[in-house]
């Protein structure tokens, strides 16, 4: 098959109603993502709705994700159907019976086609809920060829309603609190902002502020301005159980850790042990990450601190409690870059808790692995 990705969007539609059916599909998310000549763009979020035809059977877990392929139908269809074989799916089953998990391309662009194997736009589609709401997530112009606007059809499927409920990305149960560290400037506000809407989260965010100690001409302004900084910084985190009590998962764009770090380089004697004294009284009582996203770029040639920060970094994160993704984002930030950041959401649902894991997001032709480090846990 042809390696270059066709710009046509073509859409899947992915179900379950069997053996644990949001595993199933987050699963087969992953594994879409994963298979050669195809590029995962997008995927829309996990809906429940009843079985068709009132049958006795569990409710169905429906999801749907955007491609881009350099491969023909048929071969992506084959691609697919060895996927739903993998999960446990006969190759032969009735209609309407329940099923692990059922792979079907929705829509090719504005492609029709009919044969004995394979019908675009999928027959059916424009009067389902549960495929229409997944693809309206992904696309609320979407246009079914020779049916009309996805919404217009929503609007009046006579089928019931499909429910969004959670997130088709998975993170370990246990990560309740992850937050996001690198270097200035590498895009830690704006991964913390994505992550939280595509896992349905809540933010704790730093923010800009006005440190006034900051840059003045006494000899205790490094210090007086790192302890105004961890002053800010306990108070955000003062805050998080209040205000996010409902989130599975939240999402947080600083560490204590690296304020710790900061004073290292910046303070001598007395004065990092005054600073540490205070650190560690304040930050005894507040919620720890449990896993830690550390993100990693080559700092300037020029710039000695910046390449001991770096150095240290690493070390630092992984002596922690949490889980640890060291993310090389030298090549590919997820910050930056629309397939590192797929590559990373592909990548979080393979992590063990505690563990510590290292990925490249720019590494071969589909979604990085997640590679463990090796390192003992503490």
């Amino acid at each position: 098959a042809a390696v270059s990705m066709r710009h046509a969007d073509v859409y899947i539609g992915l179900g379950s109603n069997l053996d644990g059916p949001a595993a199933q599909v987050r699963a087969a998310v992953r594994e879409i993502a994963a298979l050669p000549a195809v590029r995962l763009r997008a995927a829309s979020g996990l809906y429940r709705s009843p079985p068709m035809g009132g049958r006795d059977q569990p409710d169905y877990v429906n999801a749907a994700v955007r491609v881009h392929t350099g491969l023909e139908p048929e071969a992506l269809l084959d691609a697919l159907q060895e996927i739903e074989r993998r999960h446990g799916r006969a190759a032969e089953r009735g209609h309407w019976e329940s099923r692990a998990l059922d792979l079907d391309l929705l829509l090719w662009g504005a492609r029709v086609h009919a044969d004995e194997r394979l019908t675009l736009p999928h027959p059916g589609l424009h009067e389902r809920a549960f495929a229409l709401a997944p693809l309206l997530e992904l696309d609320r112009s979407l246009e079914v060829p020779g049916k009309g606007p996805a919404a217009a059809l929503l609007e009046r499927c006579a089928w019931p309603e499909a429910r969004r409920e959670a997130s088709a990305w998975q993170l370990p149960a246990a990560a309740r609190l992850v937050a996001v560290e690198g270097p200035p400037g590498c895009g830690k506000t704006a991964l913390c902002n994505h992550l939280a809407a595509d896992f349905d989260g809540g933010l704790v965010l730093e923010g800009a502020f006005r440190n006034p100690f900051r840059d003045r001409p006494d000899g205790g302004a490094g210090l007086a301005a790192l302890l105004h900084a961890l002053t800010r910084r306990v108070q955000r985190l003062d805050r998080l159980e209040q205000a996010d009590l409902f989130h599975a998962h939240t999402f947080m764009d600083f560490t204590l850790a690296a304020g710790d770090l900061e004073a290292q380089l910046a303070l001598d004697g007395d004065e990092y042990d005054l600073w540490l004294s205070v650190q560690t009284r304040l930050a005894a009582p507040l919620p720890k990450p449990d896993l830690v996203l550390l993100l990693q770029e080559a700092p300037p040639a020029d710039d000695a601190r910046a390449a001991e920060f770096a150095a240290r970094a690493g070390a630092l994160f992984r002596r922690g409690p949490g889980a640890v993704l060291t993310v090389d984002a030298t090549r590919a930030s997820p910050a930056r870059d629309e397939d590192a950041y797929l590559r990373l959401l592909a990548a979080l649902g393979e992590l063990e808790p505690g563990g510590r894991h290292f990925l490249d997001p720019a590494a071969g032709g589909g979604p990085a692995r997640v590679e463990a480090t090796g390192m003992a846990l503490n």
